[in-house]
């Protein structure tokens, strides 16, 4: 079934498509890949799912419902999230701060609660920040809970981008480039995160150069060009694809 249908999406900026007539499909469940080369449409495709800039014309449905022309946070409220390439800590919060920051719609946000509903906050507090620590264990993040998260290093930061998003408890993650400059160890580390996160159940859009590593982890895949889907299928019917191969630096990928 699916999760997040884009159907016949176009978008321009000053005249100049950016992206031409996209199709993509998101099953429940599943992870799925895609790639395409600097240039392609394909952050510019994640923005206009997400709601980051608006559409010339096609639709975004998402759970059953067109979410096309929905506010950034009402898809975020509905379950689909994203990341992007650089990471957006809060440099001068700790790790767990910027865990418990990512949290929606807390009581002690308000100061009506704060005065006459002390006691849900804290029990509210006391929940997120469970959360937050459980996923910090997930993420092998907790021993840097305490420290600034300007101070992590690239793949860390991959790692608490993910985890804010997590914060959300989305049914859907669009991942934008998550292994780009982060160390083979942290990749590793991060793809089995990603992979763990799809057993659970979560469906995953994941964008990436490292076609290898990406490759490894995803059984199905897209790829675009000029602002236009490519191919899609496994990773090997994919990259065998001719027209991604043109794509690729003239045929060698």
């Amino acid at each position: 079934m699916a999760l997040l249908s884009v159907q016949g999406v176009s978008a321009a900026f000053g005249g100049f498509k950016v992206l031409d007539n996209v199709d993509v499909t998101l099953n429940e469940g599943a992870l799925v890949g895609m790639i395409g080369t600097n240039g392609a449409g394909k952050s510019t495709l994640f923005s206009a799912i997400t709601g980051y800039i608006p559409l010339h014309s096609g639709s975004v449905s998402f759970r059953g419902e067109d979410v096309s022309r929905l506010p950034i946070h009402k898809r975020v409220q509905r379950g689909l999230a994203r990341t992007f390439q650089v990471p957006r800590e809060f440099s001068e919060l700790t790790v767990f701060d910027n865990m418990m920051a990512a949290a929606p719609g807390q009581a002690g946000e308000y100061l009506a609660a704060l005065v006459f509903a002390r006691s849900r906050v804290r029990r509210e507090e006391d929940e997120v920040g469970q959360r937050a620590r459980e996923l910090l264990r997930f993420l092998n993040l907790e021993r840097v809970a305490d420290e600034r998260a300007g101070r992590l290093s690239g793949g860390q930061k991959k790692l608490l981008e993910l985890g804010r998003l997590l914060m959300l408890k989305p049914a859907a993650i669009l991942l934008d480039e998550p292994f780009a400059g982060v160390n083979p160890v942290l990749i590793e580390e991060l793809s089995e995160r990603i992979v763990e996160l799809n057993r659970q159940g979560m469906a995953v859009l994941v964008i990436e150069h490292n076609l290898e590593e990406l490759s490894r982890i995803v059984p199905e895949m897209y790829a675009m060009d000029r602002g236009q889907v490519i191919a899609h299928g496994t990773p090997d019917e994919v990259l065998e694809s001719e027209k991604v191969r043109e794509a690729y630096m003239g045929g060698v990928i």
